[in-house]
């Protein structure tokens, strides 16, 4: 009887150590995501590859221990998740294990995000989601998580806005005057980015110019993105003040080849947009460049490196834990990352 007492002391006791220890490696010694790395590997005409490097800090019994993580994590644009990546049964050594998951963007999602970028008054915000599960003597420990986010914003129309004064000339002789030029995006969607732009013009001649049709070509890296016809025939009459209105569109179909020559580049590439006119004067029909609504403006995405942001974009970067709060004891946020950002070297040709 004292012996069958003895054995069942010892179970209990037994039970309550193991109890003990798997409660302090649960709740007071879990795993920790240290830090989240991404950087563009390959690019194709169909996809973009997505590095991803994870370091987790391993606490003191998984040091001693043989334990294994499953590794996953997303990343999202504005709630368009482009990327996904998982890698099981990864061993974790020492006090600090990095891990390099590797995956792959498909080409199609660009305008997606695109189309929200623009409807969010060109505002996008970058989240990395990493998802760690420790493996460790038959038990599942999630590893407290960093999420990383960044929120950017453009302004690439801003050159049309401008009330700089200019002259419209046909052989010599200024036809009308420009006073303001003004542009804003459309109704966007997943299939079409819409340019609304305007000048308000003065025809200072003493006859009518007529105008048959206005056209436009909208170009990302050489790449025609847009072409068609902006506005249908006008008149300007003599001696009057009027707003004439060009809308141009980019076909968003076209932005995954896009894509490939901007990350081809180092993630830089050219906005061009063209428009002109044809002018009836003097008893001849002319097709000539409206160089006061032309314009080109460069610009570049960083959407995972660090730098300072340059011309008119902004960034900003921080860690949270997962829970809605700032992650105490984390990687601190790194200043000036650029997702999509003007270099500030833009020009409205013609000026």
């Amino acid at each position: 009887m004292v012996r069958r007492r003895t054995w069942q002391v010892a179970l209990v006791a037994l039970v309550l150590i193991v109890a003990t220890v798997a409660y302090g490696v649960v709740a007071v010694d879990r795993p920790q995501v240290e830090s989240v790395e991404n950087e563009w590997g390959a690019v194709t005409s169909e996809r973009t590859e997505v590095r991803t490097e994870v370091a987790v800090d391993n606490p003191f019994l998984l040091r001693v221990g043989d334990a294994a993580a499953d590794i996953s994590y997303t990343v999202s644009l504005n709630d368009v998740e482009v990327a996904t990546g998982e890698e099981k049964r990864v061993r974790l050594a020492g006090d600090e294990s990095t891990v390099t998951v590797s995956t792959w963007i498909d080409n199609d999602e660009i305008p997606a995000w695109w189309a929200s970028h623009v409807a969010n008054n060109e505002t996008t915000t970058v989240r990395v989601e990493p998802d760690i599960v420790v493996d460790y003597a038959g038990l599942r420990l999630p590893a407290e998580s960093l999420t990383r986010t960044r929120t950017v914003r453009t302004d690439l129309l801003e050159p049309l806005a401008t009330n700089e004064s200019r002259q419209f000339q046909v052989a010599n002789r200024t036809v009308f005057v420009v006073n303001e030029t003004d542009a804003q995006w459309g109704t966007v969607t997943v299939d079409r980015t819409p340019i609304e732009a305007s000048a308000t013009i003065t025809n200072s001649l003493g006859v009518p110019v007529p105008i048959t049709q206005i056209g436009y070509t909208v170009r990302l890296n050489g790449l025609v993105v847009g072409q068609g016809v902006a506005a249908e025939q006008t008149v300007l009459e003599p001696n009057r003040t009027r707003t004439l209105e060009a809308s141009a569109a980019i076909d968003n179909s076209k932005l995954d080849e896009w894509w490939v020559t901007h990350r081809r580049q180092g993630g830089v590439s050219n906005l061009t947009v063209d428009f002109n006119a044809t002018v009836a004067f003097g008893g001849v029909e002319r097709t000539l460049p409206l160089e006061f609504l032309s314009y080109q403006r460069q610009f570049r995405t960083d959407l995972f490196e660090t730098g300072n942001a340059t011309g008119n974009a902004s960034a900003n970067e921080s860690g949270s834990d997962g829970n809605g709060g700032e992650g105490g004891g984390q990687e601190p946020a790194k200043n000036g990352t650029q997702f999509v950002g003007s270099d500030g070297a833009s020009s409205s040709r013609g000026d």
